[in-house]
């Protein structure tokens, strides 16, 4: 612990107890005791040990409120904390509190804030000795909002570094315990199912070991979503009335997770009268805690279960709620991978620099001269190369366009028809290329394959799930994810997202055409086609037809007068 030195300036203690007084007047729920705690430390206060003592009760009455789900006092404990360790120099608890509002922020969805948190804090470790520690708890805490933001590559990353750094130091559980937690989410979602049970198996029985509550019930809960993810409903079922069971033996408040997985696995099983409490009230807890992504889960999955008991009203209210709240998280995701790039950037830049500057000191502005040439050399050449690439990817783009609008403008034949007729003429077109050669199927397979899909796309229509995914859909079909792709590719020259929505967009054509839905507005439209928000609904149909929903309805409207 580092302590403050010297006298204290009778302004700076001024100011301190000036933090406590202002804090006291919060009238926080259920917080005596740690007002008591934070008291008790004034009564040192002319010891110069006095803002040490003062800043470490804050964080201990900020971890109660925590353990409470009390996350608005959780902050302003917080918030406290980090006035006396700035004002009094004290790095280490200025890191912590760091830490704490990261966390805040994180639960909260505003991201960017998160992060921006998480930079400052690894700033202040690098100047502390022997930091390892503290740069573990700061990275597993940033693996988590590089997962909220999907970029799973720099929270794998983090992860490895917490678990490479714990077999040589003295690394809390709880570190483990997130690292794995870490991992586990990241490979679900790049869709190793397998693997990621292989982490939360390893975190609950860590979890156990350590005989932590928060620990067994998170792990219990990601069991379940990726049960769920691989379609098994059943066991979802099972996992999280264990987990229900675990938190009444142990008196501890609902978790909003277990009962939207709940909620979520009887939606699949299409018992939405048993869905919707559950859904109802872990809606109503995300909403308490200022969990927008859960409380943005919640309303998705409700519309499903309100459509299943043909209640199309609050069905449409809660996809409208889940749209809004899906553009302002998509806002604040974008908003904080930017931030996390320039902090990136910036970083580089620095360590460019620093090089630079050491070679001209070695070397003198001749070295430098040509160094920088070399650099605006690189720099033309990346740039050309990324142009080419661009351009070429443009054209790959502008040609799959053109084929899905040839499939779609042709509305005498079904999709199933004109989709068969293209894997023939493309066969025809490319059987002599390398492709073709290098495949893992026959060609009698691959047609098997083919025909398989396309009945299921036919009479099972999977493309109407938002959340429908290429490991779910193979799962379905009984085949790899790699036949399924190599089969989409070769025999249609579309990747499945691409495939999926090909699908949507002539469903929404059929639905825009049916005098019945004449009365639904253009996002119910895409709502009922597939597709998860209004932005991506014109972008992919524009795409594909050439015109907006709108415009398309408008023509075809004017037509059929």
């Amino acid at each position: 612990m580092l302590f403050y030195k010297g006298s204290i300036n009778k302004n700076r203690y001024l100011r301190i107890i000036a933090y406590i007084l202002i804090f006291s007047g919060f009238n926080f729920l259920d917080s005596l005791q740690a007002q008591e705690k934070i008291l008790d430390s004034q009564k040192g206060a002319k010891d110069l040990n006095f803002p040490t003592r003062n800043c470490e009760a804050y964080l201990n009455a900020s971890g109660e409120s925590y353990n409470k789900g009390d996350y608005e006092n959780f902050k302003k404990y917080n918030d406290s904390a980090l006035m006396v360790a700035k004002d009094f120099n004290l790095p280490k608890l200025q890191i912590k509190a760091l830490i704490n509002l990261g966390i805040y922020y994180n639960i909260t969805d505003t991201y960017k804030q998160s992060l921006s948190l998480y930079h400052e804090a690894l700033s202040i470790c690098k100047t502390l000795p022997e930091n390892k520690n503290t740069r573990v708890s700061i990275l597993v805490n940033m693996a988590n909002v590089y997962n909220k933001i999907d970029a799973h590559d720099k929270a794998i990353k983090a992860a490895e570094e917490v678990l490479e750094l714990s077999e040589t130091n003295n690394t809390s559980d709880l570190n483990i315990v997130g690292a794995y937690n870490v991992l586990s989410i990241c490979h679900s979602n790049l869709g190793d199912q397998e693997k990621s049970l292989e982490y939360l198996f390893k975190m609950k029985l860590l979890g156990e070991k350590i005989s932590h509550y928060g620990v067994i019930l998170t792990a219990l809960d990601n069991i379940a979503n990726t049960y769920y993810k691989q379609s098994k409903y059943d066991q979802v079922i099972e996992t999280e009335m264990e987990a229900l069971e675990y938190l009444e033996k142990h008196s501890l408040p609902e978790r909003p997770t277990s009962l939207l997985n709940l909620g979520m696995a009887y939606v699949k099983k299409e018992q939405g009268s048993k869905a919707i409490p559950y859904l109802n009230r872990a809606k109503e807890i995300a909403n308490s805690q200022k969990d927008l992504e859960l409380e943005k889960a919640c309303y998705l999955h409700l519309a499903r279960a309100y459509e299943l008991l043909g209640d199309y009203k609050q069905s449409f209210e809660a996809q409208e709620l889940y749209s809004e709240m899906n553009e302002t998280l998509l806002e604040e995701k974008s908003s904080a991978a930017k931030l996390d790039v320039k902090h990136d950037a910036e970083h580089e830049k620095q360590m460019v620099e620093s090089q630079l500057e050491t070679l001209e000191i070695i070397d003198g502005k001749k070295t430098q001269v040509l160094i920088g040439s070399g650099v605006i050399f690189l720099l033309l050449g990346g740039m050309l190369f990324i142009y080419i690439k661009k351009k070429k990817d443009l054209e790959k783009d502008k040609e799959h366009y053109k084929e899905s609008n040839k499939l779609l403008s042709n509305e005498n034949k079904m999709l199933k028809t004109k989709m068969k007729e293209l894997a023939v003429e493309k066969h025809q077109r490319q059987k002599t290329r390398a492709q073709y050669k290098n495949s893992s199927l026959t060609k009698e397979d691959r047609d098997g394959y083919m025909n398989l899909i396309l009945d299921f796309m036919e009479k099972e229509k999977p493309f109407l799930d938002f959340d429908i995914n290429q490991a779910e859909m193979a799962a379905k079909l009984s085949m790899s994810t790699h036949h399924l792709s190599e089969v989409l590719n070769l025999c249609f020259d579309q990747n499945f997202y691409q495939f999926i929505n090909l699908y949507r967009v002539n469903e929404a054509q059929k639905l825009m055409k049916n005098p019945n839905y004449n009365e639904y507005k253009i996002l119910a439209i895409g709502y009922e086609a597939g597709f998860k928000s209004k932005t991506s609904f014109n972008r992919v149909f524009k795409n594909h037809t050439g015109l907006t929903p709108s415009a398309y309805r408008q023509d075809n409207t004017t037509i059929t007068n």
